[in-house]
């Protein structure tokens, strides 16, 4: 009866994941995984840099000098298909194992097999059998019949076959070189090995065996904790929908709270419109009232008058000249003076709403969406689900836009580049003028630096000196006043005719510059500690136009203009995560330049052919749309720097915009 890991055996296992069908030449890679040798060749020809990588988990694959056949053969695989094949193919309750199905591999007439030799692995049809026991060479081989073979008698037989051998003599490997560390045949001990340490197979397998053993106990555990581990993300992820439920539940019971709260504040405010307005009306009539009766009295003095001085003797004008003169002074004066003062106190009414858009107030009431830790029992490792930072979603202000098309002092042709100097300034890479402008950081223009070549990006380091990339693979160094300190020669680049374009410095003073698909990193003095990037549009494949930025944890994140996304890799180089695609949806990209990165490691990206500015998490989680061309009038987004008041300032076609956010 045959065990239980024969049992275990599939057909996936079995077969090429790249051409899906059995095994032809199978050659395992380091990472344990197994492809057909033509595969693995026509998939090697399609690499433009002649670069191997496994198709299944895209790990890296050293090639010995003779290419893919030097790979080592997976002898195994074709035991195992083997085995597979001749175990009984009934069903569990079948008594009666199944001769059919099985073809003879020796021949070509397609008859059914009814034998297999255990020497030759071969299936014999009748025909085949009789010639192969009547060859000298094949005469002793054991053969067994398919029945015998399929009734599981043999298994423990078949497992023990040797099926590894030299592919240089054809014969079995019996021996393993210690020097080499790898199994040869008797043939090899006496030429290419006579001088080497070997030891019998069967020796070095024992001591092997042992050695792998002991480690496939941490291992296995280890599956059963990547088990656990998946279970808890698993668990995490599936509780995300109720977080996003219920937050969005709060957010619309907050966002109900504040309306309800406004509609009272409007019913008060209209109630004290009209409260005052009855008020000022009763005033009105008042002073109406007042007002029509001193005219009555008025008119009463002067028509005694107009009596007195018309029909009135001399005698009668001097009896009542002197009451009449008090009466029209008093008429004259105090009525007026009290009219005035009364219609100083009827005020017109009128609304004085706060200045400003009320936006972001109304966002402050309703609060922010903030990051939260979860806690997980593994011990395997543990991973922060990184959300969004509090980030306030007020739509920025534009302060200022600086300069136009143009070649005087506070012009520019193509902005390529902006950076803040330790004095606060503003430098802005003037591209096709061939110089550097500098700015005061309310955008005024201050000095210009002209340059003998097209300076393609800029960054200001802590002691004040300035680093300008664009004239072939020379890095520029300019004090703090724009004069040339020292020039930086890079060396090793593979693209000749590529110049230094993306520049930054990261925590540990280390000058992180790109040339084309390639990223260098430098001393502080300009010597190459390391380089990496790979030509092509694969997830961790570079485009030649690159600009970069680092984090506070000192990653490298590039901006692939070509291939339209981000790049994140870690202070070794080695390659993290991508974000972002070719579009123009939300998270999406087209032409993408400027990177920078904010206080709490948010990435901001100048997205040039979406005239935007965008705005990602530290783990490229999209957040917003900080700046469109709908509503900030961006046109082509170049360059990118956060000022030291917090504002944020960005360099489009042909001009400065510097906004409040």
């Amino acid at each position: 009866m045959a065990s239980n890991a024969i049992s275990e055996i599939t057909e996936e296992f079995l077969v090429c994941q790249i051409c899906l069908e059995d095994f032809r030449q199978p050659k395992v890679l380091p990472c344990l995984h197994t492809f057909c040798q033509p595969c693995l060749e026509r998939l090697l020809a399609t690499e433009p840099v002649g670069k191997l990588s496994c198709p299944t988990c895209r790990q890296d694959v050293p090639l010995p000098e003779n290419g893919v056949q030097g790979l080592k053969s997976n002898f195994l695989v074709g035991k195992l298909h083997d085995i597979l094949r001749q175990q009984p193919k009934g069903s569990k309750e079948s008594s009666e194992p199944q001769t059919e199905g099985i073809p003879c591999t020796a021949c070509e007439r397609g008859n059914p097999a009814e034998f297999y030799c255990v020497e030759c692995t071969d299936y014999l049809c009748h025909v085949c059998n009789e010639t192969h026991r009547g060859l000298k060479g094949t005469r002793s081989h054991k053969v067994l019949t398919i029945k015998d073979v399929q009734s599981g008698k043999f298994v423990a037989e078949l497992r023990s076959r040797e099926t590894s051998k030299c592919e240089d003599h054809n014969e079995l490997n019996k021996f393993y070189c210690d020097t080499c560390y790898r199994v040869i045949c008797l043939h090899c001990v006496v030429t290419a090995h006579k001088d080497h340490q070997y030891v019998e197979i069967e020796k070095a397998a024992e001591r092997e065996r042992a050695k792998i053993k002991a480690k496939l106990s941490s291992v296995k555990n280890t599956a059963g904790l990547h088990e656990k581990w998946i279970e808890e993300l698993q668990s995490v992820k599936d509780d995300w929908p109720l977080q996003v439920q219920r937050t969005e539940e709060q957010i619309e019971k907050q966002a109900e709270a504040i309306i309800e709260a406004v509609q009272k504040v409007k019913s008060e405010k209209i109630s004290q419109l009209r409260a005052m307005y009855a008020a000022r009306e009763k005033q009105m009539e008042a002073a109406m009232e007042a007002a029509e009766m001193d005219l009555a009295s008025v008119k009463s003095c002067v028509q005694f008058t107009d009596n007195v001085l018309e029909y009135g003797s001399p005698a009668e004008v001097m009896s009542v000249a002197g009451e009449l003169t008090a009466r029209m002074e008093q008429t004259a004066d105090e009525k007026i003076t009290k009219r005035a003062e009364l219609t100083n106190d009827l005020m017109n009414l009128t609304f004085d709403p706060p200045d400003g858009d009320p936006e972001p107030e109304v966002s402050k009431l309703i609060g922010g969406i903030k990051q939260t830790r979860t806690s997980f029992t593994s011990t395997l490792l543990s991973v922060e689900i990184n959300v969004e930072k509090g980030i306030r979603h007020g739509s920025p202000t534009l302060l200022k836009t600086v300069g136009q098309r143009g070649s005087g002092d506070g012009q520019f042709l193509s902005p390529t580049s902006l950076a803040v100097t330790t004095d606060g300034d503003i430098v802005v890479t003037d591209y096709h003028n061939r110089r550097l402008q500098f700015l005061d950081k309310d955008g005024s223009f201050k000095k210009k630096v002209e340059l003998e070549f097209k300076p393609g990006c800029v960054v200001a380091l802590t002691n004040g000196d300035l680093l300008v990339t664009g004239d072939g693979h020379k890095i520029h160094v300019l004090d703090k006043q724009g004069r040339a300190a020292r020039v930086i020669q890079v060396t090793g680049v593979a693209e000749n005719d590529k110049t230094t374009q993306g520049i930054s410095v990261d925590g540990l003073g280390r000058i992180i510059v790109t040339f084309g698909y390639q990223v260098f990193v430098l001393s502080p003095s300009g010597d190459v500690i390391l380089k990496f990037g790979d030509k092509g549009q694969g997830p961790q494949l570079l485009s030649s136009y690159l600009r970069l930025t680092v984090n506070s944890s000192n990653k490298i994140i590039v901006s692939d203009n070509d291939n339209h996304n981000l790049k994140i890799f870690d202070s070794a180089g080695r390659h993290l995560f991508t974000c972002g695609s070719h579009g123009s949806g939300p998270g999406q990209l087209t032409y993408p330049c400027c990177v920078i990165t904010d206080s709490e490691d948010n990435i901001i990206m100048a997205d040039c052919g979406n005239h935007r500015v965008s705005l990602f998490s530290q783990d490229g989680t999209f957040i917003r749309h900080v700046l469109t061309r709908e509503e900030h009038g961006l046109n082509y987004p170049l360059g990118l720097t956060l000022t030291q008041d917090g504002h944020l300032v960005v360099s489009d076609c042909h001009s400065i915009k510097m906004f409040k956010v």
